[in-house]
């Protein structure tokens, strides 16, 4: 991997079309953009264009380490790649990690001082003890004092979400754009049909739905070879999409954390959290979900849905595309959509689990062999960043290279597929996740399926809960975290399980308590109390 070549051509580039463009209006803070404003050129702006045409010389390489997500790296060097470099005067060195080994990786490099310039930060990532103490030692850049000057980049992600990343009370980072209600569930649309059933609108409909699901044959094969729900509680990391914390909110529990009566506490401590793992239990007892959810991985969990032996899986609803691509290969008739908000009963308030409106941030090195080492140089990536949340860079991000990744047929932009996966995806490969992606944005080639997800995004953002712990630091969990989620998941699977019964749970969380949960909740507290009440 290269590091950085100088950035001030590109830095000069930078300054002179802010100082061009640097007075539009600022005050669209909303984190879902889902269109970009189109801006009439005035003849200085085309007159500095002419200009950083002249000035921007040779390209500058910016070295960059993410998570790999799929089975192969993109490759750096195809058309679109070519023309990222084009139209931003930037080449891509990018150290393709796989995600599962990928928090490993940043705690040998940081250990190293092998740290890439620029990396992406996912939620595990941020919570890295090691991570912690490279910040508290100024070991990356803070961009308080610069996002301003990057116009495009600022009002692209709203101020909402640049406070919700912030560390310590301070901006580290971009944001990775997430919608704010994006978890959910998706549900088989045609095994409803098939049964004559509604979306569910309340827990009690639920279980019934589930309950058909498994017993009333939905697929109408004549076997018993059906069930309602599909989840996995390996990993702590999966309680928020999973389904067993989302159906906790619903029925009125914290989103993870919430700040109560002057304290800081976690869902698990609360009546409706274990309301929420005795429906659970009802709903294992009589066989509507998978036995093995407690062993088997989130990726197996999708399996079962995917193979149309369930009809019901909780997940990040825009999963309903891989969902819906997975399943028409085996069932080609198939009809997935939206499953609705769930209300603790009939007329009671309606809440949703909500994201943090991000999903990790990219980070900026100041330390080690692969520093990005004066202001200049992070100025020049910055303005790489805000030239891809202009209209012309989110062109490229979202729709690539016409003739190559879309065409035009009666004026509307169509992706070219390629296999199964459209020309774009496959050319961008993993490298959306360190560049500006909006949280989702309407195509003119949007299916009914999309457009009804779209639709759930928009609807369900006034019955978020925020999960109040996205930017607090705690040093025992950053040191004692792991060993403190496995306690409680432990208990919370026996007790589903029926091996413990309700006072062996609230044992169990006496347990955590007295094993670092307690300090937990004092260190949240007062982090919260300091930075953010």
């Amino acid at each position: 991997m290269r590091k950085a070549k100088s950035a001030a051509a590109l830095l000069m580039a930078s300054v002179i079309l802010l100082t061009a463009c640097g007075s539009g209006d600022t005050s669209n803070t909303s984190g879902s953009t889902t269109e970009s404003k189109e801006t009439t050129k005035t003849t200085e702006t085309q007159a500095a264009e002419e200009v950083v045409e002249e000035e921007r010389g040779e390209p500058i390489t910016v070295y960059m380490m993410q998570e790999l997500f799929s089975d192969t790296e993109p490759d750096l060097g195809n058309e679109w790649y070519t023309e990222l470099t084009e139209m931003t005067n930037v080449v891509l060195d990018v150290s393709f990690i796989p995600t599962l080994s990928y928090v490993d990786k940043i705690t040998t490099t940081i250990a190293d001082k092998q740290l890439a310039q620029v990396f992406t930060a996912n939620s595990s990532v941020l919570k890295n003890n090691l991570l912690i103490q490279a910040l508290q030692s100024d070991g990356f850049w803070e961009l308080d004092d610069y996002i301003m000057d990057y116009p495009n980049l600022y009002e692209f992600v709203g101020e909402d979400t640049w406070n919700n990343s912030r560390k310590y009370g301070k901006i580290y980072g971009i944001p990775r754009l997430r919608a704010l209600a994006r978890n959910g569930a998706v549900i088989r649309q045609d095994w409803l049909d098939a049964l004559g059933l509604e979306n569910p609108t309340t827990i009690e409909e639920f279980i019934e739905v589930l309950r058909a699901f498994t017993e009333d044959d939905p697929d109408g094969n004549g076997k018993n070879d059906t069930f309602g729900w599909t989840t996995a509680y390996a990993g702590t990391g999966n309680r928020g999409w999973n389904g067993v914390q989302t159906l906790a909110t619903y029925l009125g529990a914290p989103n993870g954390w919430a700040y109560t009566n002057g304290e800081v506490i976690p869902d698990f401590s609360t009546e409706a959290y274990f309301q929420a793992l005795t429906y659970i239990k009802q709903i294992y007892d009589a066989g509507y979900m998978n036995k093995d959810f407690a062993t088997i991985s989130a990726t197996d969990k999708n399996v079962y849905f995917d193979q149309g032996n369930c009809g019901i899986i909780f997940c990040t609803m825009d999963d309903i595309n891989g969902r819906y691509e997975n399943l028409s290969s085996v069932e080609s008739d198939c009809e997935l959509t939206i499953m609705n908000l769930l209300a603790a009963k009939e007329g009671a308030p309606i809440y949703t689990n909500a994201t943090s409106g991000f999903n990790g941030i990219v980070m900026f090195n100041k330390f080690g062999d692969n520093a990005i080492e004066t202001e200049e140089e992070l100025r020049a990536i910055l303005a790489f960043y805000d030239k891809l949340c202009t209209e012309e860079g989110q062109d490229l991000l979202n729709y690539g290279i016409e003739g190559v990744t879309y065409n035009v047929a009666d004026g509307k932009r169509e992706l070219i597929m390629d296999g199964e996966k459209t020309a774009l995806a496959v050319k961008m490969g993993d490298i959306g996740q360190i560049l500006p992606l909006a949280a989702y944005v309407r195509k003119d080639d949007d299916s009914e399926m999309q457009n009804t997800l779209y639709d759930a995004f928009d609807s369900r953002v006034n019955n978020v809960v925020i999960d109040v712990s996205t930017n607090l630091t705690s040093e025992t969990y950053a040191e004692l975290g792991s060993t403190l989620d496995q306690i409680m998941m432990d208990v919370s699977v026996k007790y589903i399980l029926g091996e413990i019964d309700e006072s062996e749970y609230w044992a169990g969380y006496e347990n955590w308590l007295s094993q670092g949960g307690q300090d937990v909740i004092k260190e949240f507290t007062a982090f919260y109390e300091e930075y953010i009440k």
